[in-house]
C-alpha cells in the first residue's frame, strides 16, 4: 500500500461507501466490495505463493504445440510466467493493479480455465486437482485486506 497509495485510497473509499465507520467489514460484504475482491486476485497474481506450481506427470504420450511429451514426463507449470503474460494481463504486469480484474467495477475480467475461471489467475493450480483450500485462502485474504484498510492508513 505504501508503493501504491492510489490503490489504498480507492479501496478505502469503497469500504467507506459500503461498510461505513460504525462497524467492521464482514463476509456479508463480499458481494458489495468488488475492488477488495480484485485486490485479493491481484495479490495472488502479482506475487504468487508458488511461482512454479505443483509438478505433474503425464499419463500418456502427448503433443503440445509441436513438442512431443512422452508418457511419465514430469511437467511443471511456470505460474509466475503465466501471471506476467502481457497478452493476458496487459503491459503493466509488473505493477500492482487490481483494476485489471474489473469491468465496470463489478465483473471479473481475464478468466483462466475450467472450475477456477472466476479466479483470474493460476495460483491454486489447474484442473480437477486444484487446491482444495482456495476458498479459505481467498476468504482469509479478503477479510484481512478489508479490515486492515478499514481500520488503518498505511504510510
Amino acid at each position: 500500500m505504501i508503493a501504491y497509495p492510489d490503490v489504498q485510497n480507492r479501496a478505502q473509499a469503497e469500504l467507506d461507501a459500503v461498510v461505513g465507520r460504525t462497524r467492521t467489514p464482514n463476509f456479508d460484504d463480499v458481494p458489495h466490495l468488488p475492488y477488495i475482491n480484485a485486490m485479493v486476485k491481484e495479490v495472488l497474481r502479482w506475487r504468487t505463493v508458488g511461482p512454479l506450481g505443483i509438478p505433474r506427470r503425464t499419463l500418456e504420450d502427448d503433443w503440445y504445440e509441436g513438442y512431443f511429451i512422452p508418457k511419465n514426463t514430469i511437467v511443471i507449470a511456470n505460474v509466475w510466467a503465466l501471471h506476467h503474460d502481457q497478452d493476458v494481463y496487459g503491459p503493466d504486469v509488473g505493477d500492482f493493479n487490481p483494476s485489471r480484474f474489473l469491468i465496470d467495477n463489478e465483473e471479473p475480467r481475464r478468466p483462466s480455465q475450467g472450475d477456477i475461471k472466476k479466479e483470474g489467475h493460476f495460483s491454486f493450480g489447474f484442473g480437477k486437482r486444484v487446491c482444495v483450500g482456495r476458498h479459505v485462502a481467498n476468504n482469509s485474504l479478503f477479510i484481512n485486506i478489508a479490515i486492515c484498510l478499514w481500520a488503518l492508513n498505511i504510510r
